[in-house]
């Protein structure tokens, strides 16, 4: 299903699921489902990823069944390999449906790294737009950790 007021032809998720932009921040790429690393950073954690699927799909209560294990298998696999990634200690997979002031209409689950003192906050003041290159350093070291793990 797909959103009324932001479709599949406006939707950069989907340009990026279905390989037609930024092809090289994906960290890893099922038929069904992709990881990047997120635009927006928290300083204090380093390598935050999202885990969404390849088709157009804007509630988690839409996702078909068989799609939403894949989502979720790919997600634990994301935040066993942050670990490897980063340094991390842990993480926190969060995912918003529908919430006021969301921009990208397409579901994604959020993994965040977390770390001894990071002060996690929802929400936090100081998530800013990470530079291309630090996305793609962060996006080498989650591939490779996943790699690795596999």
């Amino acid at each position: 299903m797909t959103s009324e007021v932001f479709g599949v032809s406006d939707c950069a998720f989907c340009g990026i699921g279905r390989g037609e932009i930024d092809e090289d921040l994906v960290v890893c790429r099922s038929d069904n489902v992709f990881v990047v690393p997120a635009l927006k950073q928290r300083r204090r954690n380093p390598g935050h990823a999202l885990v969404l699927p390849v088709s157009h799909v804007t509630g988690l209560h839409e996702v078909p069944t068989e799609l939403l294990h894949e989502i979720f298998e790919v997600t634990a696999r994301v935040t066993a390999a942050v670990k490897d990634a980063y340094g991390a200690v842990g993480s926190s997979v969060l995912q918003n449906n529908h919430i006021p002031g969301q921009v990208l209409h397409h579901v994604h689950v959020h993994v965040v790294p977390r770390f001894d003192g990071d002060a996690f906050r929802m929400p936090d003041p100081e998530l800013c737009e990470a530079p291309r290159s630090v996305r793609l350093e962060r996006a080498g070291a989650l591939r490779e950790a996943l790699r690795l793990g596999s």
